[in-house]
């Protein structure tokens, strides 16, 4: 049924990766393919231990890069600051942040799975409340149009974000293109002592990692990769500094390459 539909989106020589992309998450809801993929709660691989697990793992490594970066009493200073989780699916990544942040925000181009996510963060608000927490009901959800990231800027004030996450997000995008778009508009949006943690796909040969051009839905998994050299212009373009990366530390064998950026000088 999905393959089917995308096949008549695809008209004409030059299809809108863009928007295809954004037409392809939107069927979450009706999808569970695209659920699983989206990392729901309950769904496909994601039952309540390796969801809980795959939340954990990736705060624990992006915390390992905060502690480097602002010292061993860096979770403490996590209290007062504001976190941004870019394509926050079912929200395993967001709710650590949120129990660790003052306030969070979840970004995602599926209305759907960011209700699913919201609804994740309230049941996770409500368990703090049952336990005396006071900082509740810190998470607020934006959705934005596939097409355009930049409306992200009319929901946030730019400069105004302490700590950016996106993990399983980046192989996703449409183009190396517009993965340049959004690396501006993070730049954009964190202050001038931000962090940006983030997995790409890096493309060392191998056909199957190859950066697609077309067929967004039949090649959503594999999209787009980045070589070293090409992935360090967009860095530069988008005014961003690396801090440091790492190689395939998941033991998923996906060729994730993980960067921990700040603000260029």
């Amino acid at each position: 049924m999905v393959m089917k539909l995308f096949r008549k989106l695809r008209a004409g020589r030059h299809p809108d990766l863009d928007h295809d992309a954004g037409r392809y998450w939107s069927m979450s809801d009706i999808n569970e393919r695209i659920r699983d993929q989206s990392h729901w709660y309950g769904e496909g691989r994601w039952e309540k231990e390796r969801w809980l697990a795959y939340g954990d793992f990736f705060f624990d490594l992006a915390g390992k890069r905060l502690r480097q970066a602002v010292g061993p009493d860096w979770r403490e200073g996590l209290k007062t600051k504001t976190a941004l989780d870019w394509g926050c699916g079912g929200g395993a990544i967001a709710r650590l942040l949120c129990e660790h942040f003052a306030s969070v925000y979840g970004m995602d181009i599926s209305a759907a799975t960011l209700y699913e996510c919201r609804k994740r963060m309230a049941d996770l608000a409500a368990h703090q409340a049952d336990k005396g927490r006071a900082e509740v009901g810190n998470f607020t959800a934006f959705h934005f149009p596939s097409e355009y990231p930049e409306a992200v800027l009319d929901l946030i004030t730019p400069g105004t974000v302490d700590f950016i996450v996106s993990v399983g997000v980046f192989k996703h995008f449409p183009s190396q293109a517009y993965t340049l778009r959004v690396l501006q508009i993070m730049e954009k949006l964190l202050k001038k002592e931000g962090f940006l943690f983030i997995q790409i796909r890096y493309f060392d040969g191998e056909e199957k990692y190859r950066p697609k051009e077309e067929d967004y839905a039949r090649n959503v998994i594999t999209m787009t990769s980045f070589t070293a050299d090409v992935f360090a212009a967009q860095l530069a373009a988008a005014g961003l500094a690396l801090l440091h990366r790492e190689r395939d530390i998941d033991g998923e064998d996906e060729k994730h390459e993980y960067y921990f950026l700040g603000k260029g000088i």
